[in-house]
């Protein structure tokens, strides 16, 4: 195990597996990330954050995340610092082109895309709200992973703040609401305990914060040890926790200091909650930042992103304790030392910075005033945007989501409109590739439909299958039942030492492929995890006994194109694929099918009197059923609200996702 999270009121820890942001015991606190490895260390074999990934809450990186990773510029200032009288100023810069969207919010999404789809949870949608920059950061990197979020913000938001690179954000679901910033929290929070969704978690959400950490990371390996200070204007606090929360690690690591740098933080005035609780040493916010009041003194704020009326302060582990474990300072800056700090650092370090960046500068010119630093003091200012001028790139307004009121029906004239149109690709792709296109049948009912609709156009269309060791006994003979019924030859091909004694006695032919690489993953992921291969790692499984006899297959008869089954609505993983794929120069994949509902399908076998894979019909006691076919111990049943593929590989991370047939070429040889 990697890491745990653990509740710092009443101690209970929680498994990386789970996608969890509050305590179950509704305790008043947050959750914090205890990492099995205790030495600060350092993976040169990646750029940016992803360096850090030892004390990050995640287990396996994506490959699109690292090539499209944000990496904070961190630098001794010279300019600036000779400006304000300071030795030893340090600046963590969150700004374009080193951060894609001009703020620090992309490290937060990378890690929480990253975190999420690492667990049990992966592939149910993101319920998150935003006023700004957690918005443009969360739809920038939702493009780039293809996960799905809904984003609750303001009106305001979304006309002035929200904005994103891309025209079409086919995994965002905006809803801009009237009023302000607590308004869009308090609806996103209702929305995400809708079954099948899953609340982002905000400030509770410990990618968000340690992601934000690596800043002090890096600092701190650029020193060689702890800073005195840490800056940073305050919307809901986070961004400070998590360089306290940093801190403390690196002080257990033993190498760093002992000390934990003062925290300070800002709030533009008027709208100061924070600010106001710790002058007057009160755990408490005043609730006049509270009430629906307060909207009359965030419009008059120019960083109106940290308008947060319910901030993480008061709860246990919250800005009140980091403030008392550091001996931490405040600071109230009005609109217009933000517009001349703004000013300030953009003429002496060459950059324009967001006005939250503005209220940082502004804070630390205090901080000197004050004299609660000192000349020599290392001094660390974590910049949160800027760069945005000098963003070259078109950037577009999201527009808001539209809700279909009226319940799609089924009805027949609809199925017979995609019958007709699914014979037609059918017909077209037979037309342009003859006898190099076939039939890719995996047994299950979406295979069924589609081979019934292919040979009604061709009755001699090539047909291929790939069958595995894990397939139950049942599957087996269903293929033996199918193929005796339509009279078809497919070629079958498989990983494995013997045919299924089934095929021999019926005289079916299978092309067995060796089974050495299989055995030894096999074998070395049983010693060094005590399970079996498809628990401890499916992808590794799906991959030597699918992915690879299906590209196998796909060169040894020659074809250039083949049919897929696949639907838009079986789940997250297809909802966006198009009904053709153009995979290579040698490889095109058609889904005839993808438009089709499940219930479509079902009712296209009744029909038809197809046969179905007695599977589907078995029934549990709570109501549960096998709704997606697969290998025998990575299908489970489930429930009719629950996401069609979720019962695939449902106790592994890889849960209701794909094999790898359909995210890489079939074609592919390496």
């Amino acid at each position: 195990m990697k890491y745990a999270l653990k509740c710092l009121k009443c101690g209970k820890t929680y498994s990386e597996n789970q996608y969890i942001c509050a305590c179950e015991n509704k305790c008043d606190a947050l959750l914090k990330t205890v990492y099995e490895q205790k030495k600060f260390t350092i993976d040169e074999s990646y750029q940016g954050i992803w360096r850090y990934h030892q004390w990050l809450p995640i287990q396996k990186i994506d490959q699109r995340l690292v090539d499209s990773s944000s990496s904070p510029l961190t630098y001794k200032s010279t300019k600036l610092a000779a400006h304000l009288g300071l030795k030893n100023l340090f600046i963590c810069l969150n700004a374009y082109p080193h951060c894609h969207t001009g703020s620090f919010k992309d490290l937060e999404a990378e890690v929480t895309f990253q975190r999420v789809m690492n667990t049990f949870d992966s592939g149910k949608p993101l319920v998150m709200s935003s006023d700004g920059n957690n918005a443009i950061a969360f739809v920038h990197y939702s493009n780039v992973i293809r996960y799905p979020i809904f984003l609750f913000a303001t009106e305001d938001a979304r006309l002035r703040r929200i904005w994103s690179f891309s025209k079409s954000n086919p995994y965002t679901r905006l809803f801009p609401i009237e009023g302000d910033y607590f308004d869009a929290i308090n609806l996103a929070n209702q929305f995400a305990h809708v079954e099948g969704y899953l609340s982002e978690g905000g400030f509770r959400n410990v990618g968000r914060r340690d992601s934000v950490g690596t800043m002090m990371l890096e600092v701190t390996q650029l020193l060689g040890h702890l800073p005195d200070h840490y800056f940073q204007a305050l919307g809901s606090g986070p961004g400070a926790i998590a360089a306290y929360e940093a801190s403390e690690r690196l002080i257990l690591d033993g190498r760093f200091g002992k000390k934990l740098p003062k925290i300070h933080g800002a709030q533009n005035y008027p709208f100061v909650p924070m600010v106001e609780a710790w002058e007057n040493n009160s755990r408490k916010i005043d609730e006049r930042f509270q009430t629906v009041s307060a909207k009359q003194l965030i419009d008059q704020t120019l960083a109106h992103v940290l308008t947060n009326r319910f901030p993480a302060y008061s709860l246990i582990g919250g800005m009140y304790d980091v403030l008392q474990e550091t001996k931490g300072e405040m600071y109230s800056v009005t609109n217009e030392e933000i517009e001349k700090a703004q000013l300030l650092f953009e003429k002496l370090e060459g950059i324009s910075v967001v006005p939250e960046a503005g209220v940082t500068i502004a804070s630390l010119q205090q901080a000197i005033r004050k004299e609660t630093v000192s000349p020599q003091d290392y001094i660390v200012v974590n910049v949160t945007g800027g760069g945005r001028k000098e963003i070259k790139r078109e950037r577009i307004h999201i527009e808001p989501y539209k809700f279909t009121t009226k319940k799609q029906q089924i009805n027949q004239r609809s199925l017979e409109e995609k019958i007709q149109h699914s014979k037609e690709l059918i017909q077209e792709s037979l037309q342009t590739y003859g006898d190099k296109v076939a039939v890719a049948c995996s047994w299950g009912k979406d295979s069924m439909v589609l081979l019934h609709l292919a040979r009604t156009v061709n009755p001699d269309i090539p047909i291929f299958s790939v069958l595995t060791i894990h397939k139950p006994k049942e599957t087996f003979d269903f293929v033996v039942k199918v193929i005796q019924q339509y009279h078809i030859k497919p070629n079958i091909f498989m990983v494995g030492d013997t045919i299924p004694e089934v095929f021999l006695k019926n005289n079916i032919e299978v092309t067995l492929l060796p089974m050495d690489e299989y055995r030894l993953e096999e074998e070395k992921i049983k010693k060094e995890t005590g399970h079996e291969i498809y628990f401890a790692d499916p992808d590794i499984c799906c991959k030597l006994l699918k992915v690879v006899p299906v590209r196998y297959a796909y060169t040894t008869l020659g074809l250039r194109a083949w049919f897929s089954g696949l639907r838009s609505s079986e789940g997250y993983t297809r909802k966006y694929l198009a009904e053709i794929e153009k995979i290579s120069e040698s490889e095109t994949k058609i889904n005839p099918l993808l438009s089709w509902t499940e219930e479509e399908i079902w009712k296209y076998i009744k029909n038809n009197k197809l046969p179905a894979h007695p599977w589907y019909k078995k029934r549990y006691n709570d109501g549960r059923k096998i709704r997606s076919l697969g290998c025998e111990p990575c299908t489970v049943p489930i429930f009719d609200h629950e996401s069609e593929r979720d019962g695939r590989w449902r106790k592994t991370l890889k849960k209701g996702g794909e094999c790898g047939i359909h995210t890489r070429s079939s074609g592919e040889r390496k």
